[in-house]
């Protein structure tokens, strides 16, 4: 199979076709150009009934959101994954935006510290077996949009149209993390495989809000694994 990178974002800017990477076709669904860097600035789409989060859960917010609602829109985000996948709906993946408590991490956001896990709230959930199964299952269905199985650490022999990566390098980063900071580490490993395979044809640079600045997954992930597990 041929696996090409895409990285058109939108019509409003020129697309750059990358071919013969992988095993299929990849392409971008069309985003902002400051969002083909991974910033999550503007990522305030959110499909209903996933509770819009108030004012103050924007960049300003200096409070965590808390573990219950934390979970509430995990749940109700995961719910509508499985329909995704059942209709094998792959844009709704890439075109929607949950990474913030979809793959929760512990570091700051374009929603300030709304969302970034306190070391308490890691410790505790990691001890939930129903999260932890389903965090598992939404990076799982998540990665099966970009047509990677992440059991097997490989691609799909067969993919649909729109099973394609899209540019989320940003949502590849925190997904890794996540997995990291839950102790998940064959699908943290399995990740890595899919942004090497990647990188071959393109960056996966993103905005990071912690360095405040352009940063790599690959090399964000390198200085995570210097750093402890919880």
């Amino acid at each position: 199979m041929n696996y090409s990178f895409n990285t058109n974002r939108n019509s409003n800017r020129k697309s750059t076709e990358i071919t013969n990477c992988l095993a299929s076709c990849i392409s971008s669904p069309g985003e902002q150009q400051q969002q083909q860097q991974g910033n999550d600035t503007d990522l305030e789409r959110i499909t209903p009934p996933i509770p819009s989060p108030s004012s103050s859960s924007k960049s300003d917010s200096n409070t965590f959101i808390g573990k219950d609602k934390l979970l509430e829109q995990f749940k109700q985000q995961l719910k509508q994954f499985e329909e995704w996948n059942q209709r094998h709906d792959w844009l709704a993946f890439h075109h929607h935006h949950y990474d913030w408590w979809m793959f929760p991490i512990d570091e700051i956001s374009s929603r300030g510290s709304t969302y970034q896990l306190p070391d308490a709230v890691i410790s505790d959930l990691k001890k939930n077996e129903e999260f932890i199964r389903d965090l598992r299952r939404g990076v799982r269905l998540m990665v099966r949009s970009w047509g990677w199985d992440i059991d097997k650490g490989q691609l799909f022999d067969k993919l649909d149209d729109k099973q394609k990566w899209s540019y989320w390098p940003v949502r590849l980063y925190k997904a890794g993390r996540s997995m990291w900071l839950f102790d998940q580490i064959d699908y943290y490993e399995s990740l890595k495989k899919l942004a090497f395979h990647i990188k071959e044809k393109e960056k996966l640079d993103f905005f990071s809000h912690t360095k405040n600045g352009k940063a790599d997954v690959l090399e964000q992930w390198k200085e995570m694994e210097q750093t402890k597990r919880f």
